[in-house]
């Protein structure tokens, strides 16, 4: 009978350590804690991260990349009409929930200056992927900052603010929200 090796990738680590730092802060960010979530032992740990800083660096990579990154660099999101762009990045966000870790993130930031320019820079570049679209849309000076601005901040705090709406309520709410975006 061969052994049979529980592995965990790095994406695994890095997914429960956003977890971890959500439900507890930084500081729920152990090692220990993780493998044991995991379900795996430490040693695993030190395959993908030569220590817990290596891993917060790569927690920074990774939240922008998966959770920003996943629209902003979107080859197919970037292939069509300014209005269905729109549409498409609003249905991603909602449907696999990448405003989550917002809050955890930003809170870290207030901790850490070099956490708060990667965070700041994460905010950038939603808000340039967003701004391009409005002005695509045709719009200019106020009015296109306020969408943007207002868009990015629902989208951001949707899951942590309002937690409890349903997926029929969420969805419905994302229709009026685009018709009220693209309304000249």
């Amino acid at each position: 009978m061969t052994n049979k090796i529980n592995r965990v990738s790095k994406d695994q680590w890095l997914a429960k350590a956003l977890e971890a730092l959500e439900e507890g802060g930084i500081e729920a960010v152990k090692v220990g804690r993780l493998a044991k979530a995991l379900g795996i032992s430490r040693s695993g740990f030190y395959w993908h991260f030569k220590n817990r800083q290596e891993l917060f660096d790569h927690l920074l990579d990774y939240w922008t990349r998966e959770y920003t990154g996943i629209v902003t660099d979107n080859p197919d999101l970037m292939k069509l009409d300014p209005k269905k762009q729109l549409l498409a990045s609003m249905e991603m966000i909602r449907d696999n929930h990448l405003g989550k870790f917002d809050l955890a993130m930003t809170l870290w930031a207030k901790t850490d200056s070099n956490i708060r320019k990667v965070v700041n820079e994460v905010v950038k570049m939603r808000l340039d992927y967003l701004r391009a679209i409005f002005a695509e849309l045709g719009f200019k000076g106020d009015e296109l900052e306020m969408r943007t601005r207002l868009f990015v901040c629902y989208h951001a705090w949707e899951d942590t603010v309002f937690p409890d709406l349903s997926d029929q309520q969420r969805s419905k709410l994302l229709k009026l929200r685009y018709q009220y975006l693209i309304q000249k």
